[in-house]
């Protein structure tokens, strides 16, 4: 995504249709939103906002869930609004196996925290798959930036 430009039609989760279906949390990012919030180091105090209410205290996620969140909201990106490093990199920068991070983020994923979703293909996956480039929702955090 160009900073001020135009947004790139692979980001399909920001868009201008951002209310979720059935009435639940998304992950979607209104258009407007992502273009007037201009203010980066607001965004991330509230992407770490996310993580402590969210994940931090969840007693229902395992302590690797948790430390595979922190590592999400670490490698959080302004730019796409989703954290997209490869499994591998969260891996190392946890010192978490590989099979571990990719049970972590199913975990998170079902607890409905975040999303996993590919890049340029409009649809959500249950788990991390091999293929294509992936990127990390955050669920909730559009509402939390309207707040």
């Amino acid at each position: 995504m160009r900073r001020f430009g135009q947004i790139d039609k692979a980001y399909w989760w920001i868009t201008a249709h951002s209310e979720s279906e059935r009435g639940e949390k998304t992950a979607l990012i209104p258009i407007a939103l992502a273009r007037k919030e201009s203010d980066f180091s607001r965004v991330r105090q509230i992407v770490w906002h996310w993580y402590r209410s969210e994940v931090a205290g969840n007693e229902d996620l395992s302590m690797t869930a948790r430390f595979v969140g922190w590592a999400l909201c670490a490698r959080w990106r302004y730019e796409t609004w989703s954290s997209h490093d490869a499994i591998s990199y969260y891996a190392k920068m946890t010192a978490v196996n590989r099979k571990s991070v990719g049970r972590a983020l199913a975990e998170l994923s079902e607890a409905g925290l975040i999303w996993i979703v590919l890049e340029g293909e409009p649809k959500r996956l249950r788990k991390s798959q091999s293929g294509g480039k992936k990127h990390f929702l955050l669920v909730g955090l559009a509402e939390l930036v309207r707040e």
